[in-house]
């Protein structure tokens, strides 16, 4: 079971519960594998007129590696197939998790 103090984020994938998190680790590997610093990555996801599903299955890929280390990206985009349009509110509510300062007043 996920544990949101824990920044975790409960997910099914492929009939199997997954915790979902933005660790430091994971963060290095989404780093890593993008070229840019993690703020610079969730900036993309600011103006939603030029999201992509690229970041947004990147972004799942990150997300499952604490759970599934061996995870590939094309696992990822299969979790978002199967989480049926949910993939963006979910995704916010595991970044916020891991940054809860982030979670501050608007403007901020």
């Amino acid at each position: 079971m996920a544990n949101k103090v824990r920044g975790e984020i409960s997910a099914k994938f492929d009939g199997k519960e997954m915790k979902l998190v933005l660790s430091t680790n994971s963060i290095c590997d989404l780093e890593e594998k993008t070229g840019l610093g993690i703020q610079d990555f969730l900036d993309r996801f600011r103006d939603t007129s030029k999201l992509n599903m690229s970041d947004t299955r990147l972004m799942f890929w990150a997300l499952m590696l604490e759970d599934c280390e061996d995870a590939t990206i094309k696992d990822a985009g299969r979790l978002i197939d199967q989480l049926k349009g949910r993939e963006h509110s979910i995704m916010t509510e595991a970044v916020l998790a891991a940054f809860p300062d982030a979670e501050g007043e608007p403007g901020k």
